[in-house]
């Protein structure tokens, strides 16, 4: 079985400001700025790199094409720094170079030792700029990301190569997709349901993939596992009650005649807790409110890539180690609240011994020793 993290790896620039501007044409100072590598996919791999075994090749990180322009050559580096542990063969991308013409065939593989380079018109790596203000939450400004979707769609090499050669299909892979590029998520996508790959996506659009599949007689009835994880900045409703929670969720659930049933649906609200339901292991489960334990507010440093982490602990435990999915949402629950204690989506992620440590001293069960 391989778990496949594909889509974002790009460079967050974070700056920490006291609060944003009450109106417009107005000046806030930046108290601290720093650069990290980011992104939801490299967020999520960083995490499960830190756990796994050294050189297991079960969880593998494919990055969507990289431009060989600075902020492209910084964001290898920080890639290979940050995933040391691992083996070449475990993370994936093509290197693109920037403002040139027609494009030149490409290799069969890539790695960061070797990663095969493709001529192109795109323009630059996608960047974020995130602000950081004293209510610890983020804003994101972020460019280049649409440019990069349509590209892997239109270029025809790009989206074979993504489609048939660096990514596995069948019921005994997995493959996990950020919102970030829907055009070529879609594809995935639809490939991964004819092909009864398992899936876990984060905020995706589904419905045109679905009705697509539908005109074509195909349906995700039977396919294997799916898990969706959004959150109440796709959904709304944030900060609010528990009851308009279960009625987004039982709205989503009714969506395409009732088939989203066939996911298990996990809506969080950052330190809120989370509504999952849905079907795991072909049971139905009851839409219900998790509580986590509470990680002290003054602790807190910054949430961006929580959700990244939450979705690599769920992972890591529920799918890689196969344990309950009470234990499961316990252990990805503490690594997304850890995960919030320095700045970046993937700067400092918990280790299995500080999670255990989490779990302990909030009376629950340890995991992992």
């Amino acid at each position: 079985m391989t778990i496949q993290i594909f889509g974002t790896v790009c460079i967050d620039k974070v700056r920490k400001i006291e609060e944003f501007p009450k109106a417009l044409g107005t000046y806030t100072t930046v108290v601290e700025e720093q650069t990290f590598l980011g992104g939801e996919a490299s967020n999520t791999f960083v995490c499960l790199n830190e756990w796994m075994d050294k050189g297991s090749e079960y969880v593998r990180l494919l990055s969507t094409p990289i431009v060989n322009d600075l902020n492209g050559k910084t964001i290898m580096n920080k890639l290979k720094q940050s995933t040391d542990k691992t083996s070449d063969k475990n993370v994936i991308y093509t290197k693109i170079e920037g403002n040139t013409s027609s494009p030149s065939s490409l290799l069969s593989s890539s790695s960061p030792s070797s990663p095969p380079s493709l001529k192109c018109n795109i323009e630059y790596t996608p960047i974020v700029d995130i602000y950081v203000c004293n209510t610890k939450e983020r804003t994101m400004f972020g460019i280049g990301f649409e440019q990069i979707d349509r590209y892997m769609i239109e270029c025809k090499e790009i989206k074979e190569k993504i489609l048939n050669v660096d990514l596995q299909f069948g019921p005994n892979h997995w493959i996990s997709l950020d919102v970030n590029y829907p055009s070529i998520n879609k594809e995935i996508i639809k490939k991964a349901i004819v092909t009864n790959t398992n899936l876990f996506l984060m905020d995706q659009e589904l419905d045109s993939a679905v009705n697509e599949l539908s005109k074509e007689n195909t349906s995700i009835e039977h396919t294997s596992k799916l898990i969706f994880q959004s959150s109440s900045d796709h959904f709304g409703n944030k900060n609010g009650s528990i009851e308009g929670f279960f009625k987004i969720m039982n709205q989503w659930f009714q969506k395409e005649n009732g088939i989203f049933k066939k996911f298990l649906f996990i809506l969080t609200d950052s330190k809120n807790g989370f509504g999952v339901g849905g079907t795991w292991n072909d049971s139905w489960i009851e839409p219900y409110w998790f509580t986590p334990s509470i990680i002290p507010p003054d602790k807190i440093i910054d949430s961006t890539g929580a959700g990244d982490a939450f979705r690599a602990g769920l992972i890591f435990s529920l799918i890689h180690k196969n344990q309950s999915l009470s234990d499961s949402l316990e252990f990805a629950s503490a690594v997304g609240g850890l995960n919030c204690l320095s700045f970046g989506g993937c700067s400092s992620t918990p280790s299995l011994n500080s999670i255990n440590q989490f779990l302990k001293s909030n009376n629950k069960n340890q995991m992992f020793l």
